[in-house]
This record gives C-alpha cells, sequence and structure tokens, in this order.
C-alpha cells in the first residue's frame, strides 16, 4: 500500500496510546511490543505450537477441513485489552490495528487467496451487537491485501451458545451443521476471525466451505488462546 495512502487511513498518532512514533498500520512500536506472537515453531497445518517444525501429531492423525490456521498473537495483555474493547464496547476504530497486525503475519508467511470472508454472527446476535467484528476486521485486511471481499459465501443457520466454558463434546455439537457456504467452487477461501479458541468454529466453517467446493481453505485470527 503507498505510504501517501496509508497516512490518509491512519492517523499520525497510535490509536492505543496516542502516541506519534513510529506508528505502523495505527499503531505504535511500543504497543506493537507488548502484542506477543504465537512461540514457533507451530504446526504447518493447525497453527499450534509445538516442538519441532513440522505437523503436529493431532494433525497427522486426523487432518482438519482447513487446509492452514494462522494467528497474530497470543490472546492475553493488551491484544486482549484492544479485541474486547473492539468487540464488545463500540471501538471499531481498533479494525485497523487489529487488521493491519493479521496483514502483517499473512505477508510475511506469502499467504493469498482469491476472496476474504469472515465467520459469520447469526442475524439475531447481528442486531444485538449492531456490527459483525470479524466483518469489520476482513474488510480493512481485503483493502490491505487487494483481495477481493465477499460477504455472501458463509451463513449461520441457527442461533448457538457461546463455545467458552463448554466441554469438547458440547462445542462440537453446538456448532455441528450451523453453516451453510456457496458460491466458492474451485477457490481459495481466506477466513477471518477475531480470536481462536478452540478451533472448533474454523473446522465447521472449514468443512462447510469444503462441502461447498472450495479447493483450499486459510483460516486466520488476530488472537489465539494458547494452553
Amino acid at each position: 500500500m503507498p505510504g501517501s495512502l496509508i497516512t490518509h487511513i491512519f492517523p499520525g498518532r497510535c490509536l492505543v496510546c496516542g502516541a506519534g512514533d513510529q506508528v505502523h498500520l495505527g499503531l505504535c512500536a511500543l504497543c506493537r511490543s507488548q502484542i506477543r506472537a504465537v512461540p514457533e515453531p507451530v504446526c504447518a497445518v493447525c497453527g499450534s505450537p509445538i516442538p519441532f517444525p513440522g505437523i503436529c501429531l493431532s494433525c497427522q492423525s486426523g487432518r482438519p477441513p482447513f487446509d492452514r490456521m494462522l494467528s497474530a498473537g497470543i490472546f492475553d495483555g493488551l491484544l486482549k485489552d484492544i479485541i474486547h474493547a473492539f468487540k464488545y464496547h463500540r471501538a471499531t476504530a481498533f479494525r485497523k490495528p487489529l487488521a493491519g497486525l493479521a496483514f502483517d503475519m499473512l505477508e510475511h508467511a506469502g499467504i493469498s487467496a482469491d476472496m476474504i470472508t469472515f465467520v459469520p454472527l447469526h442475524w439475531t446476535r447481528m442486531i444485538s451487537r449492531g456490527y459483525n467484528q470479524a466483518a469489520l476486521i476482513a474488510r480493512e485486511l481485503s483493502g490491505y491485501m487487494g483481495i477481493d471481499m465477499r460477504y455472501d459465501v458463509i451463513r449461520k443457520i441457527r442461533r448457538t451458545i457461546p463455545q467458552v466454558g463448554l466441554k469438547r463434546s458440547d462445542r462440537i455439537g453446538n456448532l455441528r451443521g450451523v453453516f451453510r457456504s456457496c458460491g466458492v467452487s474451485d477457490k481459495s477461501v481466506l477466513v477471518v476471525d477475531d480470536v481462536i479458541t478452540t478451533t472448533q468454529t474454523a473446522r465447521e466453517v472449514s468443512r462447510s466451505l469444503k462441502r461447498a467446493g472450495a479447493s483450499y481453505v486459510v483460516f486466520v485470527s488476530v488472537g489465539r488462546i494458547i494452553r
């Protein structure tokens, strides 16, 4: 992205602390230094930390429906505070630095796709919240990467309870068959979410996309919970 355009889109000050020095995609160097990357090496498929480079035992024994999963940082500290403010307190300006973190990671990894989309909310949740945080990040990321943004490829067909706190069997049942996809035949798809907690949402979304004919699915989040 041309420097003049970045300057036009982003103010000269950090959107978190207000500092004006070394600001890149809405965050100053000091704030960026407080966001911890997922420790490497990570699994080449699911992106979880592993002792040695390669593919983790879990993905070797049963490949997930997505082809690759990446996350920009660990969901704690400053990154957790930013995402919470963005998601629950209408601090939607944070979509810019959050998308910037994802962009820097994807650029470093050499990731591209035919289209960018996002994890949808059920319409009832969309009405109560007023916006889909994943969609806002995806829209910004689409502009940074120069890849078409698609709003119509994934639908959530029933409301579910939050995944946090559920047992594994309950998480699987809660999301089974809840997503429907279309318009992705023979396409590579990059799916955006704000946080990956258990990977179950990513699995169900990706399974839906593969059933609709997607050739390759990359699932990307800004934050990830590391246990």
